[in-house]
């Protein structure tokens, strides 16, 4: 490894320490600047002509950058039926984008971006500690739904236009999810095509080493379980219209470095009872852009096919990054 790497890998782990010495601070964004610049980048940085990675195909990456003190933190990630990307921070807010596409559906570019504090049932702004937004999906009816730690729970909000100024309803959810870790609860949420929530936990353990989890319909829980890559965490989940699951896993170790897995659960394994594991569709680590990732997100079609991005958690750390990647599964075996 280059020394300049394993500096900034250094710095990562030294930052991680000081994250509860306050809050951020950032300088306020000028009049009329743009909200959130992206910044290109290439997925290896030994070999930028490599887009090839087995059953995925890279599209196009891009740092986001802000000076605006409310963006960072984004720990889910989705697609809205108005066709905009949708994230929500840690930190309590919502953030929303409108994509732009040239002729392959290669993303170029986000633009119209909006960020609003995240309400409560009060119609105030969430606070500490009802903040912690980790997960978040949209259901069937265009409703989102977002995945909370700490105070462990589910809220839905109204579809587009009226989202973020909508008040949540809360989700039932089993009573054994109180018991969760503080801070490894509801990272991965996401809606089947029967309109069932598949929701897993971050670090809720079974004696086995899965990781607790449930298909929610209603007041009905029906317990299951993931079983991640080993030293890995499940960190987000979507839904294809298959009924397959997309599940992204992370890893962190002493130094600040970090690793990231796409993995395939098969629709016939997604059922009551069952242990869930998948199929490695990507694994992401050094020589190639790999960071905090915490969202997963899919977009589906006839012509293209299917598309995930992904987005990192930089955890309101100037020596993390908010990375955006874009990738085509071209596995036919998955239908579209």
């Amino acid at each position: 490894m280059k020394v300049s790497i394993l500096v900034f890998r250094i710095s990562i782990f030294l930052s991680f320490s000081l994250l509860s010495c306050g809050p951020y601070t950032a300088v306020q964004p000028r009049a009329n600047a743009r909200l959130v610049e992206l910044v290109p980048i290439d997925l290896d940085s030994l070999d930028p002509r490599r887009k090839d990675l087995g059953r995925l195909t890279f599209l196009n990456g891009f740092q986001l950058r802000s000076r605006d003190p409310r963006f960072g933190g984004l720990s889910g990630l989705t697609i809205g039926l108005d066709g905009k990307l949708y994230s929500i921070s840690d930190r309590g807010y919502w953030l929303s984008a409108r994509m732009i596409f040239d002729a392959d559906d290669k993303l170029t570019d986000l633009t119209d971006w909006k960020i609003q504090p995240i309400l409560s049932t009060t119609g105030t702004p969430v606070t500490d500690p009802l903040y912690d937004a980790e997960s978040l999906a949209r259901a069937p009816d265009g409703s989102f739904l977002i995945g909370f730690e700490g105070v462990h729970r589910i809220w839905r909000y109204a579809p587009p236009p009226g989202t973020f100024d909508s008040l949540p309803v809360p989700v039932p959810v089993p009573l054994d999810l109180a018991n969760a870790p503080f801070n490894e609860g509801l990272e991965c949420i996401t809606v089947m095509p029967d309109a069932r929530i598949l929701a897993v936990t971050e670090g809720y353990a079974n004696p086995d080493g899965t990781l607790k989890g449930w298909l929610l319909e209603g007041n009905n829980f029906d317990e299951l379980s993931y079983f991640p890559t080993k030293g890995f965490q499940a960190s987000d989940c979507a839904a294809l219209k298959s009924g397959d699951v997309i599940f992204l896993e992370r890893r962190y170790v002493p130094l600040g470095i970090l690793f990231a897995r796409l993995k395939l659960v098969k629709a016939a394994n997604i059922r009551p009872g069952a242990r869930l594991t998948g199929e490695e569709l990507l694994r992401l680590e050094y020589p190639l852009e790999v960071d905090n990732f915490e969202g997963v997100a899919v977009q589906e079609d006839a012509r293209q096919g299917t598309t995930i991005y992904l987005i990192s958690d930089d955890n309101y750390n100037m020596f993390q990054r908010t990375l955006l990647l874009q990738f085509r599964l071209i596995d036919s075996d998955v239908p579209h």
